[in-house]
């Protein structure tokens, strides 16, 4: 009984390989980095005998390709031989670690120069050295709750727990500011102190492809890409603006004084994405540009428009850029505004909510 069991594993092993066997890539309709889905366009021939015939009739087919999860067995191997045949340091900032993780073998990888894998990394790692509670709470599995933050609430409640926040919390943002990290992944700055900031890319300085995507801009002194981009996908374009007013924290702190700022950063958005990455505005703002409440700084996500799987761009966390400026101009004052966001139940602000309710 198993030899015939192995015998038909074997064999629809074979009968799967050879049901993508002489398939040809047309092109890619559609992809998505953070998904790690993409869809094919291409051509499969209408035999297997057929397969090795120039000429020979084929059928039209379209891929749709996940990547799978990972097992328990491989999170126990991280660390030994056995989970990676190679590690590539993106660079370091702070308790943050960058790095990019090659899967089994190489051989079929090697670049013609002998020097590692030429195609893309399979894994993109970061690590997190030493963490604290908070870090392991942000990072588990937990039940999310609606707030709904009256004005009352946030000057009692919340205001307070922000102010007790240890400056070194993002120490990260600071480095940043100061360039004593991530320097060389700038690519754009203003430098004025109040209305200034700095649009970032993580790992430009490790990615020649990302090199390669970049052109010189007559209007960009310098910008950085987030670190959850993987710097290949455009449709998944992904920076950060951070600005340089260190007393702003939060959108609760924005006024119609700062729509000088908030103007430059969309409009800096949008010129970059076209200057450095061909992504233009023909039709239309190309770019989505929102702010996150409750944040850990006040800093500006810019994503591709068509990036509508970021986990940070949804209802009750993202707020546009676009909103929030046509707002102050109206003369909303979101000191005075009920604020809705979800929020983790292992969130320490979530806890400090709680026993203010008791």
């Amino acid at each position: 009984m198993a030899a015939m069991e192995e015998a038909a594993a074997a064999a629809a092993t074979v009968s799967s390989l050879t049901s993508l066997a002489g398939f040809q890539l047309d092109r890619v309709l559609n992809q998505d980095a953070r998904m790690h889905t993409a869809s094919l366009l291409g051509s499969l021939p209408r035999s297997l005998t057929a397969s090795a015939e120039e000429g020979s009739p084929r059928d039209a087919v379209i891929l749709n390709i996940e990547k799978t999860h990972f097992s328990t067995d491989f999170y126990g191997a991280i660390g030994s031989d056995a989970a990676f045949a190679r590690l590539a340091n993106l660079g370091q900032n702070d308790i943050y670690t960058w790095l990019l993780a090659w899967l089994g073998t190489l051989t079929l990888g090697q670049s013609e120069g002998g020097e590692g894998p030429s195609r893309g990394a399979d894994v993109k790692i970061t690590l997190i050295r030493p963490v604290t509670e908070t870090h392991i709470l942000k990072y588990s599995a937990q039940d999310k709750y609606m707030v709904r933050e009256t004005p009352e609430v946030y000057e009692n409640v919340v205001r307070t727990w922000i102010e007790s926040q240890p400056a070194s919390r993002i120490n990260w943002v600071y480095n940043i500011l100061d360039k004593v990290k991530e320097k060389d992944s700038i690519i754009y700055e203003d430098a004025d102190p109040q209305n200034g900031f700095i649009v970032s890319m993580a790992y430009s300085r490790s990615n020649p492809l990302t090199r390669s995507m970049m052109m010189p801009s007559p209007h960009c002194d310098q910008i950085v890409p987030d670190l959850k981009w993987d710097q290949r996908t455009l449709s998944s374009l992904y920076l950060v603006a951070i600005v340089h007013n260190r007393a702003l924290r939060s959108l609760r702190d924005l006024t119609p004084q700062h729509l000088p700022l908030l103007k430059a950063v969309r409009d800096a958005a949008q010129r970059v994405a076209a200057d450095r990455f061909g992504v233009h505005a023909d039709r239309g703002p190309s770019v989505r540009c929102f702010l996150h409440y409750q944040p850990t700084h006040l800093h500006i996500h810019i994503l591709h428009a068509s990036f509508i799987s970021h986990a940070g761009a949804i209802v009750g966390q993202a707020h546009l850029l676009d909103d929030v400026i046509d707002l102050l101009e109206l003369g909303v004052d979101f000191g005075k505004r009920t604020l809705t966001y979800a929020l983790g139940e292992r969130h320490e602000l979530w806890n400090v909510l709680e026993q203010a309710r008791e």
